[in-house]
């Protein structure tokens, strides 16, 4: 989008949620200094929201034209750029697509729309020469998608990963903090704001896996599919598994992963990891995030902050405002997902992701356990590094850890089948990978 910025850039708002009213008032309250000391010239004229009646806000002034037609908010003479966060993904993907096709710029935090339906709505915008801004899709109010877009361009990532979802990592370090189990936490995670009423994209992997696949394009110019994600939840975590980590001196994180493994193929995954106690990922407790870039010459960078919540992602969609309005549109100079097309990605096969692990069984006691899960892993050429047993009274559901030295998933996974059909066990075994 070229634009003349003594002029007045129409901005039209659609979703007035927790982020909609955040950006809303942050663009009502900073415009006159945007105008001063950024020399844009930004006015919000529309707000599409159902039961706009109801929803109207004082604070955003008179000039404001409240609507329940969405549609005619991207369609709007009077909207230069239209800003969607209303999430999911219809009715967002036909208006984004209506704003596009009408040459409107379209600034948008919807990780699942991105994810599922990016590659295409990048191409709609270069067609139709429309900026496209997705900073606040991605950890809300860290910069790094437009780091991987620009900053990172002279080098090449061999890996992206992180914390990327803030409901999670409240609840692991809340775990770990207080000793109570995952059901209470997360009550606690749904009464402060946290957590969703129906928790399951956060806790399952999904959400992460969303912003993983925009990371992985960006980083690696390869059309990641959320399909192609592997992807384990945090629900099976027990505060045994937290007693054996201090022992360990190591803390669970869910971590989102993107790799470049030997074969140049991409190893993706979100799941659970006990992360050493002296990395920085340690360090990240609550609701924050953290992404940490490795790059074949500039080495390892992480940035961190808070990854949701309304003000700190109306920070980032604010910016990408700013930006097309002042003409720099991610999908005018710079495509939005940072290469101007995406190679097919292949997934990485199991047995090139190699860790040590630990494994934690919780058993009827009897006679011979350990000789049967030593039996089975040497069967598969898997090496036991170490045997935890903190002491438990119940002998009917005792919790006890195996850690592996480094073994491939795919030797793995074959040796927890044969693991898995033994009588002794009252929960499944849990493997989860250890990392520095």
């Amino acid at each position: 989008m070229k634009s003349d910025l003594t002029r007045p850039i129409g901005v039209g708002l659609i979703g007035f949620g927790t982020v909609g009213r955040a950006f809303a008032r942050l663009l009502t309250r900073e415009a006159a200094d945007l105008a001063l000391r950024r020399g844009v010239n930004l006015s919000l004229v529309a707000v599409g929201t159902r039961g706009a009646d109801t929803k109207r806000d004082a604070v955003l002034g008179a000039g404001v034209r409240w609507t329940s037609d969405l549609a005619s908010v991207a369609t709007d003479p009077r909207v230069d750029v239209v800003v969607e966060l209303l999430g999911g993904i219809e009715p967002a993907n036909g208006l984004i697509r209506a704003a596009l096709g009408a040459g409107k710029s379209v600034v948008t935090a919807n990780k699942m729309l991105l994810a599922k339906h990016g590659t295409a709505l990048q191409q709609l915008a270069r067609e139709k020469g429309a900026g496209l801004g997705i900073e606040a899709s991605v950890a809300g109010g860290i910069p790094i998608l437009r780091a991987l877009r620009s900053s990172f361009t002279g080098d090449r990532v061999t890996a992206v990963s992180g914390i990327l979802n803030g409901t999670c990592n409240f609840i692991l370090t809340e775990m770990e903090a207080t000793g109570r189990p995952y059901a209470d936490v997360l009550e606690d995670a749904q009464r402060l704001g946290y957590a969703e009423a129906d928790p399951a994209s956060d806790v399952e992997g999904d959400d992460a896996a969303y912003k993983l696949a925009l990371l992985a394009r960006l980083a690696f110019g390869r059309d990641v599919s959320v399909d192609q994600i592997a992807r384990e939840g945090i629900t099976r975590l027990l505060p045994c598994d937290f007693v054996y980590a201090k022992r360990l001196g190591r803390t669970p994180r869910q971590l989102a992963v993107a790799r470049v493994a030997p074969s140049g193929r991409l190893l993706l995954s979100v799941r659970t990891h006990f992360v050493s106690e002296a990395s920085l990922l340690a360090k990240v407790t609550g609701p924050f995030n953290a992404v940490e870039v490795r790059g074949e010459s500039g080495g390892p960078f992480v940035f961190s902050g808070r990854g949701a919540g309304g003000d700190p992602t109306a920070t980032a969609v604010l910016a990408d405002v700013v930006e097309i309005a002042r003409g720099g549109a991610p999908g005018v100079q710079a495509p939005p997902l940072g290469f101007a097309s995406l190679e097919p990605c292949t997934p990485a096969a199991a047995e090139e992701f190699v860790s040590p692990f630990y494994l934690r069984f919780i058993v009827k006691d009897r006679p011979g356990i350990l000789a049967d899960l030593a039996r089975i892993l040497a069967e598969h050429g898997i090496n036991i590094d170490a045997v935890f047993q903190a002491p438990y009274e119940d002998k009917s559901a005792l919790p006890f850890v195996v850690t592996l030295e480094p073994v491939s998933g795919e030797a793995l996974a074959a040796a927890l089948v044969a693991i898995s059909s033994l009588d002794f066990h009252v929960v499944p075994p849990l493997a989860l990978p250890m990392t520095e």
